[in-house]
């Protein structure tokens, strides 16, 4: 018996189309992946991080020494006032940063008042004048700076 002239043998399908389902599917995941992280709510920055004491202490115990080594550079004129209260407020804004969690560092004056704490906002804007003001800050206002400073971080739970 001959078979059926118009059947036609079984025929295997190509690889393209496999493969190209499976890019089309990741794709679409990566896609939504994508998407997702794009429309997260953003993390708070609220300053609620806490540290263990002992990792506080340390932490205030090295920014008041920072403290300390500015403030004796400044006074023996190796270092200007004026670079002298950059790294004032490198030194506090680092401590605030690791101590509660708020991105300190990176924060302008006027974020630092709507979400920093008062007497922070307060100590960095009084350091603006004397960073970037046109006369160089003399040097008896550097000591009330860094005793603020040591106020700030000293006072800091």
């Amino acid at each position: 018996m001959d078979a059926d002239p118009i059947y036609l043998e079984p025929q295997g399908y190509s690889v393209i189309w496999p493969v190209l389902g499976f890019f089309i599917i990741f794709g679409l995941l990566v896609w939504a992946v994508w998407i997702w992280l794009l429309t997260r709510a953003p993390e708070s920055e609220d300053g609620s991080g806490s540290l263990p004491p002992a990792a506080l202490l340390k932490l205030r115990r090295d920014a008041l020494a920072r403290i300390d080594k500015v403030e004796a550079a400044v006074a023996a004129k190796k270092t200007s006032p004026r670079a002298g209260h950059h790294e004032l407020s490198q030194i506090v804004r680092g401590f605030v940063s690791k101590a509660s969690g708020l991105k300190a560092e990176t924060m302008t004056a006027a974020d630092l008042r709507e979400r920093g704490p008062a007497h922070l906002a307060q100590l960095i804007e009084e350091y603006y004048p004397r960073q970037f003001g046109q006369a160089e800050a003399d040097p008896p206002s550097f000591a009330r700076s860094a005793k603020a400073a040591r106020d700030v971080v000293g006072g800091w739970s």
